[in-house]
């Protein structure tokens, strides 16, 4: 085992469970000898560096979680906390243990123009944890209930995904919603997918969309209503909305020049889900049907800050007038 290990992705709770494996693999059980966690947020690398070279007690090593280890990337917060860089560039050199410590980064990408970075690469464990797309997750939520003894009918597995936006951590919460709502039951139906998943903001708004490109206006001013009454600021909605439309126009000029939707994905830094749900919907448009709307996008959100009338009303006729 590395005496320092990276683990990175665009998901934070796939990094963590990334870490927890390990973590699992070193420890039979964790206690105040053995296990430490810190923040880089919260505090200075060098006393996290301390720790690390301190000799382990009633322990044949110590196991260290380092969380938002921003400095791995081109971040730069505003935090109160100062970082020896110095410090941290000499112990990922010549650090070879006993103790092993995980930094854990939020990120996609480490920032490879840094030196630091390079070293870790050579010297080191650097584990990349890609978000699953729409299959590696379907797989993942029958992995998990199979573990449980349970099942999901594939039609409900379908509603799953598109209520939750094919988003790991909301699929994760609702499934443990699902599993108390059936109780002893042994398979989970469509029927208990729509009683107790919540659809996600972004998916309503994917909802809000379709029903104004369908031309379902009575539709589409009732969700509107319902969000508001959710407490979703109008402002908000139409910078949603009009992020909606531009994603159209940019998986269609892509698609157009032979890119895949994996290749879309990557290109654009979105989930694999989202390009899918797209481009159904942008293939049944044209681009200057897009571009108009993105530009009333653009009128609609002038009015919304600097009209005196209401908000809600001026969306409302917004959605009528496309």
């Amino acid at each position: 085992m590395n005496a320092i290990i990276i683990n990175h992705g665009i998901v934070p709770e796939l990094v963590s469970e990334k870490t927890a494996e390990i973590v699992n693999g070193l420890l039979a059980e964790r206690d105040a000898f053995n296990f430490s966690r810190y923040d880089l947020m919260e505090t200075p690398v060098q006393f996290i560096i301390e720790d690390a070279l301190t000799i382990p007690f009633l322990s044949e090593y110590k196991v260290i979680v380092v969380k938002n280890s921003y400095l791995f990337t081109g971040e730069k917060p505003r935090i109160a906390v100062e970082h020896h860089l110095d410090q941290l560039a000499e112990f990922v050199e010549q650090y070879t243990g006993p103790n092993i410590v995980i930094f854990e980064v939020n990120h996609e990408k480490l920032d490879e123009r840094k030196k630091i970075v390079k070293n870790m690469k050579r010297l080191h464990q650097v584990n990349k944890i890609d978000a699953m797309d729409e299959i590696a997750l379907k797989k993942w939520v029958k992995q998990q209930l199979n573990d449980q003894f349970k099942d999901i009918k594939q039609d409900a597995l379908d509603e799953l995904i598109q209520l939750t936006g094919a988003d790991y951590k909301l699929v994760s919460n609702e499934l443990n919603k699902l599993l108390l709502f059936i109780g002893d039951d042994a398979v989970i139906v469509k029927s208990h997918v729509e009683r107790v998943v919540s659809r996600s903001l972004e998916q309503n708004v994917f909802l809000l969309t379709d029903y104004i490109t369908t031309d379902r206006k009575k539709e589409a001013v009732t969700l509107l209503k319902d969000l508001i009454n959710m407490k979703e600021e109008p402002i908000r909605l139409l910078a949603l909305i009009s992020g909606q439309y531009r994603l159209f126009y940019q998986t269609k000029i892509l698609s157009q020049k032979g890119f895949s939707e994996a290749q879309i994905a990557k290109q654009l830094k979105i989930h694999p889900y989202r390009v899918k749900l797209a481009l159904r919907k942008a293939s049944k448009m044209n681009l200057s049907e897009i571009l108009k709307v993105i530009n009333m996008c653009a009128e609609t959100d002038y009015q919304l800050k600097s009209s005196y009338m209401d908000k809600v009303l001026i969306l409302e006729l917004f959605i009528l007038s496309i």
